[in-house]
């Protein structure tokens, strides 16, 4: 149910379900233990859940999910195995598995990640520089998630053609962590990223910040969209709404009744929440203050270390751009409170939902890209990668043609822009400032998912713009920032390739 408003309640169940068979494995393992160690791990058994890994103020791979062996205390007394969340085994080979052959990960016999084939093997700290590479974008889209929106469901508007052009912000900044983490593997393709263990990690914070935004906006929820691309289960066209079931995910035991949205509306449901949700004891009103104070201090920390990283960096000042307003981390990123600035920049992508016979990124770079196509996910002046997730064959998922429609997905680009005013090559982040500078420096190319270049021209429907808006920060330790209205800056990718004033079929 990608790039369709139950995005986010379709994998609600998905995770519950897979949450189900896991606590019941656990049940068993726990009752195998020596009877002076049963009671402790009966106890353990019961409360276990999905943990969720924050990306986006823990933008590297989990230590747990990159050592090949970990020593676990099991019912036979400690032991070194092999570690189940460094990979999955697969149990067949292609044709057993079900694999469509025209996967290029259908004959692997483990999960990978940023598979190399010069060694033949998944390079893990490729996976932790492409997310630390895109770190501070994510910080700043995952705070505007909850700031700059009130609604989770996408927007639908005409664009030239006809066609549909729908977002999604949370899965914006979802399909950005699987390619960051599947580089050339199994994370990158959604017909195979479920095999991969970090896909349950990934998807159990994609949830918790879907929980987090009801808690905020609980008046809002499942506006009926029309689902442009269908799916196994329903036809291009079909309508979605709150009533509309989630298949394949089943309510009851007889298998004759399917969830749905309406229905999976409440964690409780399922018997869980996370830590900024304490839904069981709070009024509506004192959890969604809890919430606010949380994605406050969060993704929006009042470090009051601005002037510390000026300071630090005015050495840095450069005529070369990519110098200049390169290598942006976290840190620093935080320490700038890009969140917290007068005026936010960002970049919109318009595309057609099936330009390519697989998926791609673009990134965007300050200054020229590498010439090693292989050294942009990580290049210092990256500025931050667009992903679209799609299948490593669309033609085999769609043998009669693709369904006509487009996707858009933002890209925050305040955190360079405020490196360079740190740096002191521009004094602020006024538009009469930045806009020379952006329409000087920021170049932008594709990739395919094996590390190939991809002609912007043969992205059907792709068009690319940069807006700004100004931010008014509250004082509130719960409170949050209101924003003015989007002001296109078309100067900024005149005669650059697929290049719009404002994007397609965008009216506001």
């Amino acid at each position: 149910m990608h790039a369709s408003t139950p995005f986010p309640t379709w994998h609600r169940p998905y995770l519950a379900l897979f949450e189900q068979v896991l606590w019941s494995h656990a049940q068993a393992i726990a009752e195998a233990y020596p009877e002076n160690q049963r009671e402790r791990y009966r106890a353990a058994a019961l409360t276990l859940r999905i943990p969720y890994w924050d990306w986006a103020i823990h933008p590297a791979m989990p230590d747990a999910t990159t050592q090949p062996y970990i020593q676990v205390n099991t019912p036979f007394g400690v032991q070194d195995i092999q570690n189940p969340l460094y990979q999955y085994i697969f149990q067949a080979n292609a044709t057993g598995n079900g694999f469509p052959p025209s996967n290029p990960l259908a004959n692997m016999p483990t999960t990978v990640r940023w598979w190399k084939a010069t060694t033949q093997s998944s390079d893990q700290g490729a996976a932790t520089a492409a997310l630390e590479a895109n770190a501070a974008t994510i910080l700043s889209l995952t705070y505007q998630l909850f700031t700059m929106t009130t609604n989770y469901t996408e927007f639908s508007c005409s664009s030239p053609g006809g066609r549909f052009v729908t977002a999604n912000n949370v899965e914006s900044i979802h399909n950005s962590i699987h390619n960051s983490i599947g580089g050339y593997g199994h994370m990158q393709f959604p017909e195979v990223s479920g095999f991969d263990p970090t896909f349950w990690l990934h998807h159990a914070n994609v949830d918790r910040l879907f929980a987090m935004w009801q808690a905020v906006y609980p008046e809002s929820y499942m506006i009926p969209t029309v689902n442009t691309y269908g799916s196994y289960y329903e036809l291009p066209g079909t309508v979605d709404s709150g009533t509309s079931a989630l298949a394949p995910f089943h309510s009851n035991q007889d298998g004759n009744r399917l969830w749905t949205s309406d229905e999976v509306r409440e964690l409780k449901t399922f018997g869980y929440s996370y830590p900024e949700v304490p839904d069981w004891s709070m009024t509506p009103e004192q959890l969604k203050r809890n919430v606010q104070t949380y994605v406050n201090s969060l993704y929006n920390p009042n470090l009051n270390t601005t002037r510390v990283w000026a300071a630090r960096d005015l050495q840095k000042k450069s005529v070369n751009l990519a110098q200049s307003f390169g290598t942006v981390t976290l840190d620093m990123a935080q320490g700038l409170r890009v969140n917290s600035l007068k005026e936010q920049y960002s970049i919109t992508v318009v595309v057609d939902r099936f330009p390519t016979e697989s998926s791609f990124v673009i990134d965007f770079f300050m200054g020229s890209a590498p010439e090693d196509i292989s050294s942009w996910a990580t290049a210092p002046n990256l500025v931050a990668t667009y992903a679209q997730f799609g299948p490593a064959n669309v033609t085999a998922l769609h043998p009669d043609g693709y369904p006509s429609g487009q996707i858009s997905g933002e890209i925050s680009i305040t955190h360079t822009l405020a490196a360079g005013v740190a740096r002191g090559i521009i004094p602020n982040l006024m538009p009469k400032h930045v806009i020379p500078i952006l329409h000087d420096g920021l170049n932008w190319r594709a990739r395919s998912p094996w590390g190939t270049e991809v002609p912007l021209e043969e992205l059907s429907g792709l068009s690319i713009s940069v807006s700004s808006r100004t931010e008014v920060s509250s004082d509130a330790r719960d409170g949050f920032p209101s924003y003015g209205p989007v002001v296109w800056q078309g100067s900024v990718v005149r005669g650059k390739p697929c290049g719009a004033v404002r994007p397609y079929g965008f009216n506001h």
